[in-house]
């Protein structure tokens, strides 16, 4: 990649970061919905470390239907173990998240394709033993995406509303750039920044590395593993299998 094009990539993820203050291999969240009548099915595990407790999500699923053209439905229903540093651990359902993206402006060779996505989660989990917020909460994100030949670029983010006790409101985005290695293989890396939630869950910044391997056109093993660069001392790993199936495929 020559300097000039390297400076360039450089600012547009610098900007999406200044602008923006999933589950999925990656925390920032791509436009492109699920293609229409199809299905997305992602069970997978993950966890999440930082000084005073780690949360395991295993087993987990995710799943993506395209309800309309451009309209994407959304669900994903975790289980958890949350150990807390000095503390017992506890095992069970977490919070169920629900959300609808809806990509209002396509990509075209001078415009990048834009979606709203807004998402809430259910207090489905308990919130005695650490396994979910004990409310609903709501966040509105922005996303916006633009293709460069084997390039990819991402970015965007929002705000989350929180009403548990001791929390705060707070803000988060990123910027992913990803590319496709192989046909086989797309390899990408994330900053990621998100706002100060409470006592024990401060501001963050996160650079992850990961990406996908596809075994065929409908199958993929999406991977990934973050840590932060500044703020909250936080270790992030994700792997899963990616299966999409529908009426065209």
């Amino acid at each position: 990649m020559n300097n000039r094009l390297f400076t360039l990539l450089f600012l547009l993820m610098s900007f999406f970061l200044t602008c923006a203050l999933s589950a999925g291999n990656f925390i920032t969240e791509v436009p492109e919905p699920t293609e229409y009548e199809h299905i997305e099915y992602i069970p997978y595990v993950a966890e999440t470390k930082i000084k005073s407790w780690s949360l395991f999500s295993g087993p987990a699923a995710e799943i993506n239907i395209g309800i309309l053209p451009d309209v994407q439905g959304h669900i994903i229903v975790p289980i958890l173990l949350f150990s807390p540093r000095n503390g017992k651990q506890a095992y069970g359902l977490g919070d169920i998240e629900l959300g609808t993206k809806y990509r209002f402006i396509p990509e075209t060779e001078m415009m990048p394709q834009i979606a709203f996505y807004p998402k809430v989660t259910l207090p489905s989990g308990d919130s005695d033993l650490g396994l979910g917020w004990g409310v609903s909460t709501q966040s509105i994100p922005l996303w916006i995406e633009k293709n460069w030949g084997p390039w990819k670029l991402s970015g965007g983010g929002g705000y989350t509303f929180i009403q548990a006790l001791d929390t705060a409101d707070y803000l988060f985005g990123g910027a992913l750039l990803q590319r496709e290695i192989m046909e086989s293989l797309t390899l990408g890396g994330e900053l990621y920044a998100q706002g100060t939630i409470n006592a024990n869950i401060r501001s963050t910044l996160i650079f992850t590395f990961g990406g996908s391997y596809n075994f065929t056109k409908n199958f993929s093993l999406p991977f990934s593993v973050g840590h932060s660069l500044a703020g909250q001392k936080t270790l992030m790993g994700y792997i899963g299998f990616d299966w999409v199936w529908g009426a065209r495929s």
